[in-house]
């Protein structure tokens, strides 16, 4: 029964410690940069891209020549493929949900049963 207690008193100790630290960094951070974590996360990856296409540019400016020139045209190249990736996406969405509109209506029209009145 002792090793019971003793695990328990343990496990409230634990307890205790693991809320102090919660308290003592809710209570650290700055309550105005508080944000959802959905928020956090597109913050960080725009953060994120912004650096990359910060090196990016700082490692073509560093080239000279044929190679920037070559530099440049490979990545307009790729923005290009992926541009017309997305937009290839999004035309597919598009199609997707006009044939569903079309067929939702076609099916409410010929399978859809209506009550007959005869009068």
């Amino acid at each position: 029964m002792s090793q019971t207690d003793n695990l328990e008193e343990r496990f409230r100790e634990l307890e205790r410690e693991v809320m102090g630290k919660q308290q003592a960094n809710s209570q650290s951070q700055d309550p105005n940069k508080r944000a959802e974590p959905e928020f956090v996360a597109v913050g960080q990856s725009v953060e994120a891209a912004k650096t990359g296409v910060e090196s990016l540019i700082a490692w073509v400016n560093s080239l000279n020549g044929a190679t920037k020139i070559a530099a440049i045209v490979v990545i307009g190249l790729v923005a290009f493929t992926i541009l017309n990736f997305v937009f290839k996406l999004v035309t597919s969405a598009i199609s997707i949900g006009i044939l569903a509109l079309v067929g939702f209506i076609l099916y409410k029209v010929f399978f859809e049963t209506t009550p007959n009145n005869p009068k």
